[in-house]
């Protein structure tokens, strides 16, 4: 009788577990496209509301004096932050980021952005049914982590450049008093 790794037992165990956990991987990949759907069919129902939802939020920050942001801009963001989430729902691979930097150049600051993901949040779990909400939330968890990154990269531009212009005034300034 060989001995090894592969005997005839062991081989048929782990070719079963390789079988079963490729079946629970596309389960997993139907469900979530599934929940996908469910959730691209709410927020159709209900984009009026989860609109209303993040003006709202805009609303409360718009004078927290870091934000320039223009009150008559606040419809709009929010109207586009539903077809952001949307968009990421029916095509999961693109990325949001843009949406990110989108909001950074609307004149956001980080708070209004991550209290428009707690608004959203908020939504989901009035809406959805309680074995839903998890794999809901991590799915909006993994679109927000993208706009959040996009909104930081769009920040760090942004201050880099600040940045660089005081540099090169600094070095005109000095120039000037050498001569």
């Amino acid at each position: 009788m060989r001995k090894g790794f592969c005997s005839i037992f062991g081989c048929g165990v782990a070719l079963f577990l390789l079988l079963l956990g490729q079946q629970m991987e596309a389960t997993e990949s139907s469900q979530t496209e599934a929940l996908r759907e469910q959730l691209m069919q709410l927020l159709e129902a209900n984009q009026a509301e989860l609109s209303q939802r993040y003006q709202q939020v805009l609303r409360e920050s718009l004078f927290n004096g870091r934000s320039t942001m223009r009150p008559n801009m606040l419809k709009k963001i929010a109207a586009d932050e539903v077809e952001a989430f949307k968009h990421f729902l029916s095509e999961p691979q693109s990325s949001v980021a843009v949406r990110g930097v989108a909001l950074h150049q609307a004149g956001l600051n980080e708070q209004p952005v991550m209290r428009l993901g707690q608004a959203a949040r908020q939504f989901l779990v009035t809406q959805l049914a309680q074995e839903q909400i998890p794999q809901a939330l991590a799915l909006f968890d993994t679109y927000q982590e993208q706009v959040v990154m996009g909104f930081v990269q769009s920040l760090e531009k942004a201050v880099f450049t600040v940045q660089e212009r005081t540099r090169h005034a600094y070095e005109r300034v000095v120039h000037r008093e050498e001569l």
